[in-house]
């Protein structure tokens, strides 16, 4: 059972953002937007490790592994979230994938209610006439929600909505039948290696601007945060509206 606490925390943190509890949440577009001085930075780890988090009273920063599917490291985004926003004995958290610290057993299940909320899942049932689940329908659902397909598996089983015996005939067959739904593999495949975004590119630019730091420094920053295309400046621009 989830602590109604942890619930509470990530109902008030959609209605912040203006999601409501059955919408899907684009967890990295409303991170972005709605913390301050966040940066998210990927780059491969080892697999044990899903990511990690800092934060200082000026700074957020989260790293992701992104040898993870896109679906895992959306879950990761949201697990930092959590250390972020509502833990303040550290400021700093590594986070391995099978801890059994409380502290991430809680970023665990925020993550569950941010990206998927029980009143979302139960929602899409009743809109997809589900009386039992499919692989079909997990994945139309992980889909939806963007999760990852062990994320939703999990889910399932801590709402006694599938037993344990579904549970692992559900585990495989999962980018065959999403391709044969019509799906991309995305949200099961790993992201760019190396890649960030967030506050830090921005603030970067205005140093420079203010000749605070000198175009070596500002070069040197960018290429840190795995940003060459901004230093060799490989974005074409056209007169299209995009």
């Amino acid at each position: 059972m989830i602590n109604p606490d942890i619930i509470f925390k990530a109902e008030l943190l959609r209605k912040s953002w203006d999601i409501d509890n059955t919408s899907p949440l684009n967890i990295l577009q409303s991170a972005l937007g709605n913390i301050n001085n966040l940066t998210i930075l990927w780059f491969p780890m080892i697999d044990e490790l899903s990511g990690c988090c800092s934060k200082t009273e000026d700074d957020n920063i989260i790293c992701i592994n992104s040898k993870h599917s896109k679906g895992r490291q959306n879950f990761t985004l949201a697990h930092e979230l959590y250390h972020l926003l509502y833990e303040d004995e550290k400021d700093s958290f590594v986070c391995n994938v099978n801890s059994s610290d409380e502290s991430e057993k809680n970023a665990n299940k925020f993550a569950e209610c941010l990206l998927i909320p029980n009143i979302g899942l139960y929602e899409f049932i009743k809109r997809n006439n589900i009386d039992d689940w499919s692989l079909n329908d997990i994945i139309k659902c992980e889909q939806y929600y963007q999760i990852s397909h062990a994320a939703m598996l999990c889910k399932l089983r801590r709402e006694n909505m599938i037993s344990y015996e579904d549970y692992l005939i559900f585990k495989s067959g999962v980018k065959s039948a999403a391709w044969n739904l019509g799906y991309d593999l995305s949200l099961y495949e790993p992201t760019n290696e190396h890649y960030t975004l967030g506050k830090i590119i921005p603030l970067s630019g205005m140093a420079y601007d203010n000749n605070m730091i000198t175009g070596g420094k500002y070069d040197e920053i960018l290429l840190n945060i795995f940003r060459g295309d901004m230093v060799y400046n490989t974005l074409k621009e056209d007169d299209d509206i995009v």
